[in-house]
């Protein structure tokens, strides 16, 4: 079982295997050191229309998504017959192979990559033929183990979505891939409710996990509108994934009330990507943006009444104003009881050649 404490200094190494640091998905790198890699979850939204999954590429592409995902499954394959509303619901929103096989060529053409989750054994073989380049495991798979070693076996990255797991659920997940050997993995919390409640989120779940284990962290985003997905970014969240969709207000659906679409997709990415820049080195210290202000907004020695030649300068001769070009109030010792070698008006700053 993996250990459910690891030190600071044995982050990316569990139970004596290393998980990946960062990898590559389909050539596009993932992890530490890397660009939050964005995932259009595209889903179901196609609503069975294969010309509708065109335009839901054709939106991920123009965001600036870096993949596009969409959901495998054979109905009868997925649901049982105890769940007629469930699968009623399902099989007017499954495509044929033979539309994923054209979807796949169309984000190839169109410069996006495609992945997919499967959703069952029929559909996890259709994924190896089609040779995605990553796979998805969703968050239904809890403690389906054996589903989980397949994928993990392959030896290809795989993102998985922890929703409804405990600590204990992510725990056996992890020991699965490192018991295949398979290092590249990203590890996404994800709450399985739509909409999830904001204070029902919990992103700091991606601190524990990503402490306790050492893994590339991300977040599958199931909240309206995209302030959320925005937050994880800015609490180190490696990998986002975010619903789109054309459609919305449709009867007995759920995957629209927590997606962006056309009105607003772009903007959550070009906003995620300046929270990512906002973070910045860590490295404290005026940026190149603050060197006019260093200028205009910090305060230098002024004289705060006419100071005649000759004078010693004394505390009651001194204020600080702006602007910041003459001597730093910090430096108001080396002031004092220097001689005024001219008269210095009132208001004036005060500069070094003006004393001896």
């Amino acid at each position: 079982m993996v250990s459910s404490s690891v030190s600071d200094q044995e982050r990316h190494r569990v139970g004596g295997f290393a998980f990946s640091r960062n990898f590559l998905a389909a050539g596009t790198p993932v992890g530490e050191g890397a660009p939050v890699f964005i995932i259009a979850e595209a889903g179901v939204a196609h609503f069975g229309s294969l010309e509708k999954a065109f335009r839901l590429v054709d939106l991920a592409v123009n965001a600036g998504a870096d993949a596009v995902k969409f959901q495998i499954f054979k109905t009868d394959d997925l649901v049982s017959s105890g769940s007629p509303d469930w699968r009623r619901r399902l099989n007017s929103r499954q495509l044929s192979q033979d539309s994923f096989l054209e979807i796949r060529d169309y984000c190839i053409e169109n410069g996006i990559t495609f992945f997919a989750t499967a959703h069952d054994q029929g559909s996890l073989s259709f994924l190896h033929e089609l040779d995605v380049p990553f796979y998805k495991i969703g968050s239904g798979e809890v403690r389906n183990w054996p589903y989980l070693e397949e994928i993990a076996r392959i030896g290809k990255p795989v993102f998985l979505s922890t929703g409804m797991y405990t600590m204990e659920d992510v725990a056996q997940a992890l020991d699965i891939f490192a018991g295949a050997g398979n290092p590249d993995l990203a590890v996404l919390h994800c709450v399985t409710s739509y909409p999830t409640p904001p204070a029902q989120v919990n992103l700091r779940a991606m601190d524990t996990i990503r402490k306790t284990f050492g893994v590339i962290i991300g977040y599958s985003d199931h909240t309206q509108g995209f302030h959320v997905p925005l937050a994880a970014v800015a609490r180190g969240a490696k990998v986002i994934e975010k619903h789109i969709s054309l459609d919305f207000n449709v009867p007995d659906a759920q995957d629209w009330k927590v997606s962006c679409g056309p009105d607003d997709l772009k903007l959550f990415i070009q906003q995620l990507r300046e929270v990512e820049a906002a973070l910045g080195s860590g490295v404290k210290g005026p940026s190149p943006a603050e060197n006019a202000a260093l200028q205009w907004a910090r305060k230098s020695l002024v004289a705060a009444r006419h100071i005649p030649a000759g004078t010693i300068i004394g505390a009651a001769d001194v204020t600080c104003k702006r602007p910041g070009t003459g001597i730093a109030p910090s430096d108001l010792h080396t002031v004092l009881g220097r001689k005024a070698v001219r008269d210095i008006p009132e208001d004036t700053v005060i500069e070094p050649e003006m004393l001896k």
